[in-house]
């Protein structure tokens, strides 16, 4: 009997014939393979439905009618056994594969603690625009993983969660050290002690010297608000989503104006791996100036494109851990692990600072740019995002429907 608390794999794997009710209410496309695989474990019923705002029992009465009924399914093999999900991570692209592998290998290295242990490693920009909104609408803690590893400003910020859960102190900070001062000294810690702060995505700017021409190279985030850089940006981006880790310490130094301002100097959004092939070549696709993670800015090897560290620092998107505090004891020996320096040395080798105290930051520029848990604490972040994409979605269309 389906109660709500599966997943949308498993109720994919139940019967097919549930397809029929998910698409007479309009969700017919979360059963599809390419979203089951992104986030079809991730996903509980319950949570689905109140992001829709469908009510509850009778869709779900309308699934157990069509599984009870189906000719080719027994009722006795319906109920099927639930397994949590103890840790999943969203972590970003340039991240999650060598993540993933450097964890499976420690679990090879010591399969007693976690043969049953469930997990998921993903790629964030796979949640941004499909799990994280389901986030608004998760009330039991249980729908959620143990241990929590999730990238930049996202839904785990916003007030429905913060309320939910942060601020019930569901969640506990994890740190067996004093941080490492590279990002201690910018106030990375959360001082209420719910979230992690695991890494950082470093994201800085490549000026294509080719394309700059005459112009001078930004020094400090402000800069590319000047109109000499008009439509000859490239940020992370796709049609109708922008990235939120860019533009919030704009919206935070400089309000709304600053957003007008971004949308009409981005030429594009591209995902950085385009970004690394496209800097520094004569292709008009290209811009004068790209914002990127330093991971991908490292694999550049046009010699026209040059990293800029800002003066101002990088801007700090965050990558953080979320930890149940009744699963402390439960998940130690795995905690222990990813705040390990050896963990630290594999961040600090591919461009991801770490907070362990013995490791070394010299692949780093001293300065960074963190919002502040001030600013994340006293906005309604949910909110704040979907005004800036209003702010910069008008002035991005009226600029397209004109070229």
């Amino acid at each position: 009997m389906i109660t709500g608390n599966e997943n949308l794999l498993q109720l994919a794997e139940m019967s097919n014939e549930l397809i029929l009710v998910f698409e007479k209410h309009g969700l017919g496309s979360y059963l599809k393979s390419e979203n089951l695989n992104k986030i079809g474990k991730y996903t509980r019923l319950n949570s689905l439905l109140a992001a829709k705002k469908i009510e509850k029992s009778q869709f779900i009465a309308s699934l157990n009618h069509v599984l009870f009924n189906a000719a080719t399914q027994q009722p006795s093999s319906l109920i099927q056994a639930q397994q949590n999900l103890h840790f999943a991570a969203m972590l970003p692209c340039g991240l999650r594969n060598p993540f993933k592998e450097y964890l499976e290998s420690f679990f090879t290295e010591n399969p007693d603690p976690f043969n049953s242990l469930n997990y998921l490693i993903e790629g964030n920009v796979n949640h941004e625009l499909s799990y994280y909104p389901l986030l608004d609408g998760i009330t039991d803690s249980n729908e959620l993983p143990d241990i929590i590893m999730a990238s930049d400003v996202n839904n785990f910020f916003h007030r429905p969660f913060m309320e939910r859960f942060i601020q019930k102190g569901v969640f506990r900070t994890y740190t067996p050290y004093a941080p490492n001062s590279y990002l201690e000294k910018i106030g990375y810690a959360d001082p209420e002690g719910n979230f992690t702060m695991f890494t950082s995505n470093m994201l800085i700017m490549v000026v294509d010297k080719l394309k700059l021409g005459d112009r001078k190279i930004p020094e400090k985030w402000s800069d590319l608000l000047a109109p000499e850089f008009e439509n000859d940006i490239i940020m992370r981006g796709e049609e109708n989503f922008f990235c939120n880790a860019v533009m919030l310490p704009f919206f935070k130094d400089n309000g709304f104006s600053a957003i007008e301002t971004l949308a009409k100097n981005i030429k594009s959004g591209l995902h950085p791996a385009e970004m690394v092939k496209l800097a520094g070549t004569d292709k008009k696709e290209g811009a004068a100036v790209y914002i990127m993670p330093y991971f991908f800015a490292k694999r550049i090897l046009n010699k026209t494109a040059e990293i800029v560290w800002p003066q101002d620092g990088a801007i700090v998107s965050p990558v953080f851990i979320l930890v149940k505090k009744d699963k402390i004891e439960e998940h130690k020996f795995l905690l222990d692990f990813l705040m390990s320096e050896d963990t630290g040395n594999m961040l600090s080798g591919r461009y991801f600072p770490s907070i362990n105290p013995e490791v070394s930051h010299h692949n780093f520029p001293q300065t960074a740019k963190w919002l502040g848990w001030d600013f994340l604490n006293k906005q309604d972040i949910g909110q704040l995002k979907n005004d800036m994409r209003d702010v910069f979605m008008k002035v991005w269309n009226t600029k397209t429907i004109s070229s």
